[in-house]
């Protein structure tokens, strides 16, 4: 049994890659989605085993950021601030 994720994807993705069986065959008998092996192996040609690590999916931004001409204005307003008070 794999022990590892990129070891999981590597088991079903290889025998494609090599051309031994046909992806409809091996999405018959795997128990991970057609699309995801379709997926894998794209990674896999592209960028070999090390593709096979799975990638985040954490936001790459905060959900409730201010939006960045909103922080520009109060630097503005700041700076105009300091001015008139020397």
């Amino acid at each position: 049994m794999a022990t590892t994720i990129r070891e999981e994807r590597l088991r079903w993705v290889l025998p494609i890659a090599k051309d031994e069986v046909r992806l409809v065959d091996v999405a018959k008998v795997c128990p991970h989605g057609k699309r995801s092996l379709e997926r894998w192996l794209a990674a896999y040609k592209e960028g070999g085993e090390e593709a096979m690590e799975p990638k985040s999916t954490a936001r790459k931004t905060q959900e409730n950021e201010t939006p960045i001409r909103i922080k520009e204005m109060v630097i503005e307003k700041r700076k105009e601030r300091v001015k008139e008070k020397f």
